[in-house]
């Protein structure tokens, strides 16, 4: 299968900085969770990639089928996606922060009882509403097998980032300077805002052509 790299690359752009792995506030977050009781911050940074793998992997593959199965229309599905993108990149360009939908009010009220890696961390700071929607609008793009493939290829990103991050640099990330993860956050939202327009674009041409 030939990847068109107009449908690959915006999706793992919009979804990495829609999940935001270089967070210096969710790799604090990282070292509290695995600090008590002390755990390897591999094998924990490993487990994370997991979670998400097996959340947004299952979107990916199963979205599109949830879709048809509630009879949405798939064109308008990916206007709402696309309007959806715009407006969380428009938040992240004016507010410099992450998006209140994946869980941006929660980000630092520390570590809760049980399986903190995975809730709140993974979900929704991680794999939030915001990434699980983004992920299902960039399976629906073109063909089924192009749009899953591309959504497929960015959660992997995704994972890879979230690991590395975690694992190799979780320590510098929690000391980096506010003002320039707003920078590369502001960075990040016009991206998806430039994104969400052209998804939302797409899918309105597509729409009114069927």
């Amino acid at each position: 299968m030939k990847f068109d790299p107009t449908v690959v690359t915006p999706a793992i752009v919009s979804l990495i900085f829609m999940t935001g792995p270089f967070d210096p506030v969710k790799a604090i977050f990282f070292n509290q969770v695995i600090a008590d009781p002390p755990r390897s911050r591999p094998r924990a940074a490993a487990q994370v990639a997991l979670y998400i793998i097996v959340i947004l992997g299952a979107t990916a593959l199963f979205g599109r089928e949830l879709l048809d199965l509630l009879e949405i229309d798939i064109n308008a599905f990916r206007v709402v996606g696309g309007l959806m993108i715009g407006a969380i990149g428009i938040e992240m360009l004016y507010g410099g922060g992450g998006s209140r939908t994946n869980g941006e009010s929660h980000r630092q009220e520390g570590p809760a009882e049980g399986d903190a890696l995975m809730i709140p961390l993974t979900m929704p700071l991680i794999a939030g509403p915001g990434a699980i929607a983004t992920t299902m609008t960039i399976a629906s793009q073109g063909d089924n097998r192009e749009g899953v493939a591309a959504a497929l290829i960015a959660v992997g990103v995704v994972a890879v980032a979230a690991f590395t991050c975690f694992a190799l640099f979780g320590e510098a990330l929690s000391k980096a300077k506010p003002a320039t993860m707003a920078i590369a956050t502001r960075l990040g939202g016009l991206l998806m805002l430039t994104i969400g327009a052209q998804m939302f674009l797409g899918a309105l041409k597509a729409f009114f052509a069927a």
